[in-house]
């Protein structure tokens, strides 16, 4: 196989291993600007292992004219011939005029004789480029014509659902797929209850008729985790769904529940949808995942600017879209030890602490109330039913292989509380629902350590209403 040597790697250099790879080329790039410890790709290689290995030919792949001649001097420094050198200056080729290569290149074998015979600017294969980009261009226009007919008939299946909903819709491969990635924020995909096909909340909500609304009606907003959304429960058995029985037909209870959502998520997404509707009351329900997501993230995003997020979620995908190589601790699922060790509990309580008194303070200029729930978790509970310590069994055997660290957080998660307590206790609109469930005997959790079941969902809807009654925040009940 014919061996190339691309020299430098930025915009040129990247169009130019494409354009070689696609070829047959085996390839090799160096690129001084590069730090190796980032990669295990054998693709690149150090300037240092020119004098251990010979190509066919080597690609300075570069711009500006006074880099290429240092780098030229470079090569010529060792011992490798000055007709095998050649210059480029282009970064026109992309992937997706892989379809017109044979039109214009032959098999690698005689194109790198074409390519040697050449002088060091290359200008017939520039040219040659060129006029494949114009080829390109050309096809490009009849089949964005031929795109745009198709895009208009699906619009006019589905002509009240959004883009996003409509490309998840179209696509014949979910099982990658765990969310939606919306603009500033992310929604889970519901794979049992879709009733909402935009945002595939587990329960329909109609903005437009919530923003229209009667003065008479009123909106109580709930924010959480996989513990509001229940996809593990019929949602009659959900905080929402007992809440909105006791208040009565005079409000409105929302779901807005998603998966793995910490309190900043939940910020993100009430000001993206819920801000508009003008809520009279925000309750957040959180802390599970905040601490079990916070642990395993950025910690500069955590301590410097205060950022708690899914990592799975945001971390990988942006992993898989530009390729990168770099460990994840979310990847490193069955290692308890996999967690960053830059941050502590105290870095996620000060996050979690201006995140709520920032949310707060959104939903007050809004005009709304807002209350936040410490959520009941499996550990707070001092005496468990047999049927808990089952679950909590199999759990930790589960836990073992997908997030092993998990196990190691819940037993601390009592004095985690106390903790984030004793940060808050100048905010008088949080409360823990923990001490309604602390003494109970009953089976209370489910299927996972923030997982409540229905007679769970109904003692925490009915401490949150007294609460609401109390504070003077809901009428009529």
């Amino acid at each position: 196989m014919q061996k190339v040597l691309i020299y430098g790697f930025g915009w040129s250099g990247q169009s130019m291993l494409e354009l070689c790879l696609k070829l047959g080329f085996e390839c090799r790039v160096v690129d001084d600007g590069l730090n190796l410890a980032f990669t295990r790709n054998d693709v690149f290689i150090d300037s240092k292992e020119l004098n251990t290995q010979t190509f066919d030919i080597y690609f300075i792949c570069c711009v500006s004219e006074e880099v290429r001649n240092i780098i030229l001097q470079k090569l010529i420094g060792f011992n490798i011939p000055k007709e095998k050198i050649k210059f480029i200056q282009t970064y026109i080729y992309k992937p997706q005029m892989a379809f017109l290569l044979k039109k214009y290149f032959s098999n690698a074998k005689q194109t790198l004789q074409e390519w040697l015979k050449e002088s060091q600017d290359m200008p017939d294969f520039h040219c040659k480029l060129q006029k494949m980009q114009e080829s390109y261009f050309e096809k490009k226009a009849i089949s964005s014509q031929n795109l745009l007919e198709w895009r208009n008939q699906v619009d006019s299946l589905i002509p009240h659902q959004t883009i996003f909903s409509k490309i998840y819709q179209s696509t014949f491969i979910k099982s990658k797929l765990d969310h939606i990635a919306y603009p500033g924020f992310s929604i889970g995909i519901s794979i049992h209850k879709s009733e909402d096909k935009d945002f595939y909340f587990v329960k329909k909500i109609d903005f437009k008729s919530l923003i229209n609304r009667p003065k008479h009606i009123k909106l109580i907003a709930c924010f959480g985790n996989s513990a509001l959304r229940v996809e593990y429960l019929p949602y009659e058995e959900s905080i929402t769904a007992f809440l909105q029985k006791e208040v009565g037909d005079s409000y409105i209870v929302l779901n807005f529940g998603v998966t793995g959502y910490t309190i900043y998520e939940q910020l993100m997404l009430y000001n993206a949808l819920c801000f508009e509707l003008k809520p009279e009351l925000v309750i957040s329900f959180f802390l599970g995942t905040d601490f079990r997501t916070g642990l395993i993230s950025c910690d500069v995003l955590v301590k410097k600017h205060k950022i708690l997020y899914s990592p799975w979620w945001n971390e990988g995908d942006y992993k898989k879209t530009i390729q990168s190589e770099m460990p994840l601790f979310s990847e490193m699922g069955n290692n308890p030890e996999a967690v960053n060790a830059n941050i502590v509990f105290g870095d996620i309580n000060a996050a979690i602490k201006m995140r709520l008194e920032q949310f707060k303070a959104i939903v007050s200029a809004g005009g709304g109330a807002f209350l936040a729930f410490i959520q009941p978790l499996l550990p707070c509970k001092l005496e468990w039913s047999e049927e808990e310590k089952v679950m909590r069994h199999k759990e930790i055997e589960i836990l073992n292989h997908a997030t092993a660290f998990q196990n190691i957080l819940i037993p601390k998660i009592p004095d985690i509380i106390k903790g984030f307590k004793k940060e808050v206790q100048a905010l008088d609109y949080i409360f823990d629902l923990n001490e309604v469930i602390a003494q109970s005997k009953e089976s209370l959790f489910t299927n996972h350590w923030i997982h409540c079941n229905a007679r769970g969902n109904e003692i925490i809807a009915k401490e949150v209403l007294e609460i609401l009654k109390k504070r003077g925040m809901i009428e009529g009940v």
